[in-house]
């Protein structure tokens, strides 16, 4: 599976992974965007079961990460400062590329056709501040995101979504008592490891159910990570650049009261209320969780993956799919 690229008009090029368009004339397609440190490459074994379902499944790779335009290092605002501007404009540089494929790959857009959105983990923040500022684009792009049928959103964090935080909120406080150099192994094997909830804390769905591993995987069930390097996809799967560190900063500090404005604005302002799901893993990280039972409580349907961990779209890419198709 190779990295394409799509140059836009504004002089930004976008990497991204397609898996073409299937047999019938008329289809679906599905816009996905990839969280933190991982690329979109995380969809690869997704990408023929788009072909059998009469899909198209398009995976961008977000600014600074396989060849995408990196974001200026001076763009960044520093932690606790405006984000809002640039919030927006990442936004809007998505709204243009789904315009700009739409229109190069002549996608089937009206009746049966059309496109959803999705977005995986942190990158909701990105994606949900595309569909907020909708309002914002050209009046071309209106046009093509009046198109725009569906969101699923892949296990974001709460931060991803504005609520206040839970302990530890995204990454677990333990990882400062490690030496800064293995802070990123620890985070791949927390992240893509699988977590043994409580039955009860699961069903109980309650934020403040104890009963819930906080940062500790299960022993027993090796990492999703674990022989990704042997089998040479780690360097395609996961980014190791500077960038990515500020990327890691900018949404961890971004104004969350502006964060959660976009949340209600793209899902619960928006005729897509009841076209949104929100896709979850019963062995994902605990924060995770508790992000997926506060949107339910904000008014979203959740579907729930048995067994499977934060990157089930790697590790079960057929129910993994499933899930995306209820709310096609």
């Amino acid at each position: 599976m190779e990295e394409k690229t799509l140059n836009l008009s504004s002089g930004l090029i976008f990497g991204y992974y397609d898996s073409g368009a299937p047999q019938g004339a008329i289809y679906k397609t599905i816009f996905a965007l990839h969280g933190l440190m991982f690329n979109s490459y995380v969809w690869k074994k997704m990408m023929p079961l788009a072909f059998t379902q009469n899909l198209r499944l398009v995976c961008l790779n977000r600014r600074g990460y396989g060849n995408t335009t990196p974001l200026p290092q001076d763009q960044y605002p520093a932690p606790d400062k405006d984000s809002a501007g640039v919030l927006k404009s990442i936004g809007l540089d998505i709204l243009e590329f789904i315009h700009t494929f739409s229109q190069k790959e002549q996608l089937p857009l009206s009746g049966e056709g059309g496109f959803a959105r999705l977005t995986w983990s942190l990158g909701t923040m990105t994606g949900l501040s595309a569909v907020a500022n909708i309002v914002h684009a050209s009046e071309e792009v209106k046009t093509t995101m009046s198109h725009l049928k569906a969101l699923v959103l892949h296990e974001p964090p709460q931060v991803a979504l504005g609520p206040p935080h839970p302990k530890g909120f995204f990454y677990p406080d333990v990882v400062q008592l490690l030496p800064p150099e293995e802070h990123q192994s620890f985070f791949h094997w927390w992240i893509s490891g699988y977590f043994d909830h409580d039955p009860k804390a699961l069903a109980a769905k309650s934020i403040s159910t104890s009963g819930l591993t906080y940062a500790s995987p299960s022993p027993f069930s090796p990492p999703s990570l674990y022989g990704v390097s042997e089998k040479g996809e780690g360097e395609r799967l996961f980014q190791e650049c500077g960038g990515v560190a500020m990327d890691f900063a900018f949404m961890i500090h971004s104004n969350q009261e502006l964060v959660h404005e976009n949340y209600k604005k793209a899902v619960f302002e928006s005729e897509l209320e009841e076209k949104t799901i929100f896709v979850v893993s019963d062995r994902t990280p605990e924060q995770l969780l508790i992000a997926s039972w506060q949107a339910e409580e904000d008014g979203m349907k959740a579907v729930q993956l048995k067994g499977a961990n934060h990157f089930s779209q790697w590790d079960f890419p057929e129910e993994t799919m499933k899930a995306y198709l209820t709310v096609m």
